[in-house]
């Protein structure tokens, strides 16, 4: 285990799902021991945002860049809030949140396509399997 600057404690772990495999850091739930091999329920989440832009590739895409330790992810704005300062990106089977602190997302509209690339990718066990 390791303790994370975000303050949690957890695992550095390579991983796959059905768009990319690369490394991550991997927060149990509720403590509980990870089992090598095992499917996981998830939310993501990033230490930062280095970049989004509207895209004009409309497919859902996650590439690990391992010499830069960074994703990059095209996917859809499927949220705005209410107040304009937070969206969600839906790459397919995951969703980032990104708010104004993070990045100027103003000029972004809901079902806009985008390009993200963020670094520090976390994932925290959901509990359900």
């Amino acid at each position: 285990m390791i303790l994370h600057s975000n303050g949690t404690i957890g695992y550095w772990v390579d991983f796959r799902n059905s768009l990319v495999e690369g490394s991550c850091y991997f927060i149990p739930y509720k403590d509980r021991t990870i089992e090598l091999l095992k499917n996981y329920s998830v939310e993501a989440s990033q230490e930062k945002v280095i970049n989004i832009a509207n895209s004009y590739a409309m497919k859902y895409l996650v590439q690990y860049n391992a010499e830069l330790d960074s994703y990059k992810a095209i996917g859809n704005v499927t949220l705005i809030s209410d107040d304009g300062e937070l969206i969600i990106i839906s790459v397919q089977d995951m969703d980032f949140s990104i708010s104004n602190e993070n990045y100027d997302i103003r000029n972004i509209r809901m079902n806009d396509w985008v390009t993200i690339e963020i670094k520090g990718l976390t994932l925290w066990d959901e509990g359900i399997f």
